[in-house]
């Protein structure tokens, strides 16, 4: 799907998928950077962890306490930091790497954009509380539905997640 629609764009750029051990992560994001890599996209059990392993976290990433995307910048000519996908890489001396979470703003779009559904004093069921469910989870709070069941395979999870919305959220 992804290696495709670049095609379409007309982009020279590649999708690939890696398997990473959690354990292992700060070396993978170390070493995608070091390959100049534009940027990665992270799923479970990974976006929990990144937090701690990038070098900046936008607005987004610091607000949900979660990374799904991963931006690599560098310094241009007048010092400022630019996407490196901007950039000549062989030119590229500085690097950072820059974590943002778009699962929040992804599941509100599209509920309202989608579905026409008004968030504040909604009655909503989330299935699943992991990854991008919890990140769900805690904007549907913020944005004021009335009522949010968690559904997830693992009880604990779901029941974790309730209580960090609890605790942000409280009524």
């Amino acid at each position: 799907m992804h290696n495709p629609a670049l095609v379409a764009l007309g982009l020279d750029w590649r999708y690939l998928a890696c398997d990473v051990h959690p354990e292992r992560l700060g070396e993978a994001i170390a070493g995608a950077q070091a390959m100049k890599f534009i940027g990665l996209n992270l799923t479970v059990p990974h976006k929990l962890l990144a937090v701690d392993l990038v070098d900046e976290l936008d607005v987004s990433a610091k607000t949900w306490g979660a990374v799904n995307t991963v931006r690599f910048e560098a310094r241009d000519l007048s010092g400022a930091w630019q996407p490196l996908a901007k950039l000549n890489p062989e030119e590229v001396e500085e690097m950072r790497s820059v974590g943002f979470n778009t699962d929040a703003d992804a599941i509100t779009r599209s509920l309202r954009e989608d579905l026409g559904l008004e968030l504040s004093g909604a009655s909503v069921l989330l299935l699943g509380a992991g990854g991008a469910g919890r990140t769900a989870a805690l904007k549907l709070a913020a944005e004021g539905v009335g009522s949010l069941w968690l559904q997830n395979r693992t009880a604990s999870k779901a029941e974790e997640v309730a209580a960090e919305i609890r605790k942000r959220f409280p009524r």
